[in-house]
């Protein structure tokens, strides 16, 4: 038995106590994190994979009978609650000792270490029969690049900082290759850039205007600060900027 309700921000299951039907949670839950640009997380995924496993296994004695509640909420921009609860009997948590085990052949509590080490924070209800995890991940960013009529509009899915400068570099290079002149940058899901990618748009915008007189740089749906950070650099010479 699995039942299941969505709505913009927030997923919840109620699902029997059978292993079979964890798989069915999680890609159900990969669905969910893909509105928010985040691919197969493996934090986020292990850490409710593991509450799961531990209310069916141990929560609920894998009793078909008994059922588990589990939720997943978006609280902030990149971070989530998740909420796993059994109906078994609970335990003394207060007991648990959550530290990795140094002896590798250790194998009791070992998922809910992994969970803790996972999670901002990690909370039991009194009983010992709930637990809340709070983790915050990171959007991976990647480069859309689609077509608005003679446009080539470049959309990244999140910061754009060093660690991602030089994947940056050549798809605007590869870009320039085939003769496109006209570029929109939709910032919408970019909060930070960093000096490295402010040098990787001068040089870019250099090589288009040398090589294309009729060429048109634009920035499109960004946050004040990195308007401002245009501006301070003269960058808003360059491209133009709403």
């Amino acid at each position: 038995m699995l039942h299941i309700f969505q709505n913009e921000e927030f997923i919840q299951f109620k699902l029997s106590s059978e292993i079979k039907i964890v798989n069915n949670v999680i890609q159900n839950v990969r669905g969910y994190l893909k509105q928010y640009s985040i691919e197969d997380n493996q934090a986020f995924i292990l850490t409710l994979r593991e509450l799961l496993n531990n209310a069916i296994e141990h929560g609920n004695s894998k009793i078909p009978e008994l059922n588990v509640t589990a939720s997943i909420e978006r609280i902030g921009d990149m971070r989530f609650k998740i909420v796993v609860e059994d109906e078994g009997k609970g335990f003394d948590y207060e007991a648990l000792d959550l530290n990795m085990p140094d002896d590798p052949s250790q194998i009791r509590n070992r998922g809910l270490s992994l969970v803790n080490t996972f999670s901002d924070q990690l909370e039991f209800s009194s009983k010992g029969n709930c637990v809340t995890s709070y983790i915050t991940l990171t959007r991976e960013t990647r480069f859309d690049v689609t077509d608005d009529t003679s446009w080539k509009v470049i959309r990244p899915t999140g910061d754009i900082t060093a660690e991602t400068a030089e994947a940056f570099r050549t798809l605007l290079l590869n870009l320039i290759n085939e003769g496109h002149y006209k570029y929109r940058f939709d910032l919408s899901d970019v909060e930070d850039i960093d000096s490295i990618v402010l040098s990787i748009f001068v040089i870019f915008s250099n090589m288009v205007s040398d090589r294309f007189p009729e060429a048109e740089l634009q920035i499109v749906h960004t946050s004040k600060d990195i308007i401002n950070l245009f501006r301070m650099t003269r960058l808003d010479n360059n491209y133009t900027i709403s």
